[in-house]
C-alpha cells in the first residue's frame, strides 16, 4: 500500500480523512492540524507570556512539543510549563518529575504546584471523606481554577490545555445529555477577555488520541504510561466507550461532534448571557456568588466535621 502522498509505503490508515500516509507524511499530517488551531484560535504576538499545562501523560507532554517546535526561536516570547500536583499518592510527583526533566531539555521553565498550596486540600483528602461525589469532581474544578491563579501569578496572556479530539468530544456530549448549557458554553477555547480569567486554548482538539500515541512512540516523547488511579471512577470512561464504539460504525463521529458544537456554540453562548463576577469568597470569577470550587470546599469541610 502506497502513501497517498509520495511513492513511500504507507504504515498509517487514516479512515475519516481517506487517507494511507508513511511516517514521515504522518507526522507532518498532525503537524498540520496543530498549526490550523493556532491559527485559528489565537494569534500571540510580541511579549506574549503562555502558560502549558502539562501533566506528563501522552496529550500534554505532546502539547509542549509542539509549543517548542512551533514557538521554541521566538523571540520576546515565554513559554512556562506548569504540573498540578492535586494529591494523589505519589502518582503526581512521578509526573511531575518527568514533566520537569522533560522541559528542560527543551530549554522551558518548568513549575510544579499543588492543591494543597492554593486550595488547602488534596484529591487523596477529598476521596476519604466524601463518599457521595467523585474524587474526580472535585479534582476538575479545583485544577481550573489553580491553573488560572497561577496563570494570573505569572502574568500570562493564555493557558494552553492538552486536550484531544477524543477529550473535547467527549466533554461535549456529556454536557449535552446533561442539559449543562452553560458549561457547553464555557468549553475552551476562549476568544473573549474577561476580568480575572486567563484564556485557554487548545491546539491538539483535532488530534485523536491515538494519534497523538503514535506520532509520541515515533517522535520519541516520553510520557507517564499509567492512568490516574481514581480515573476509573469517572464517569468520563462511559462516553469514552460510546463514542469509542460509535467510531467503528463512522470513522468521523468525534469530528462530527466537534463540528456540531463549533456551529452551535455561538447560540448557546448567547443563551447563557450571564457574566463573570468575582467569587464572595475567593474572589476568582464565577457565574454565581459562590465559585464552585468554594462550595466543594465548603462542603468537604462540612463532611470532615461529621466523621
Amino acid at each position: 500500500m502506497k502513501c497517498s502522498r509520495c511513492n513511500g509505503e504507507a504504515r498509517f490508515r487514516i479512515p475519516y480523512a481517506g487517507l494511507n500516509l508513511c511516517e514521515e507524511h504522518f507526522l507532518e499530517f498532525v503537524d498540520s492540524k496543530v498549526k490550523r488551531e493556532f491559527r485559528e484560535q489565537v494569534r500571540f504576538k510580541k511579549g506574549d507570556r503562555i502558560v502549558v499545562a502539562v501533566s506528563g501523560g501522552k496529550d500534554s507532554m505532546h502539547l509542549l512539543y509542539q509549543v517548542h517546535k512551533i514557538f521554541g526561536e521566538w523571540r520576546d516570547f515565554e513559554i512556562i510549563a506548569v504540573t498540578v500536583d492535586e494529591g494523589i499518592g505519589d502518582f503526581r510527583v512521578k509526573c511531575a518529575e518527568l514533566a520537569r526533566e522533560y522541559s528542560k531539555e527543551l530549554g522551558i521553565e518548568h513549575r510544579t504546584i499543588t492543591f494543597r498550596d492554593y486550595i488547602g486540600i488534596t484529591t487523596d483528602d477529598v476521596a476519604k471523606v466524601d463518599k457521595e461525589l467523585k474524587p474526580c469532581t472535585y479534582c476538575g474544578v479545583f485544577r481550573r481554577k489553580v491553573l488560572n491563579m497561577f496563570a494570573k501569578e505569572m502574568n500570562a496572556d493564555y493557558v494552553l490545555l492538552g486536550l484531544n479530539l477524543d477529550d473535547f468530544a467527549q466533554s461535549i456530549v456529556m454536557n449535552v445529555t446533561r442539559g449543562d448549557v452553560a458549561r457547553l458554553a464555557r468549553l475552551a477555547p476562549h476568544t473573549r477577555r474577561v476580568e480575572g480569567f486567563v484564556p485557554r486554548i487548545v491546539p491538539l482538539r483535532r488530534v485523536l488520541e491515538e494519534e497523538i500515541r503514535t506520532y509520541n512512540e515515533i517522535a520519541g516523547i516520553p510520557y507517564m504510561h499509567g492512568r490516574c488511579p481514581y480515573a476509573s471512577l469517572a464517569i468520563r470512561d462511559v462516553y469514552r466507550e460510546f463514542l469509542n464504539n460509535l467510531e467503528k460504525r463512522d470513522p468521523a463521529v468525534k469530528f462530527s461532534t466537534l463540528n456540531f458544537f463549533e456551529k452551535i456554540k455561538g447560540y448557546v453562548e448567547e443563551d447563557v448571557g450571564r457574566e463573570l463576577r468575582p467569587c464572595r469568597i475567593c474572589g476568582e470569577p464565577t457565574i454565581g456568588e459562590v465559585c464552585k470550587a468554594c462550595e466543594l470546599k465548603m462542603r468537604y469541610e462540612k463532611l470532615k466535621d461529621q466523621v
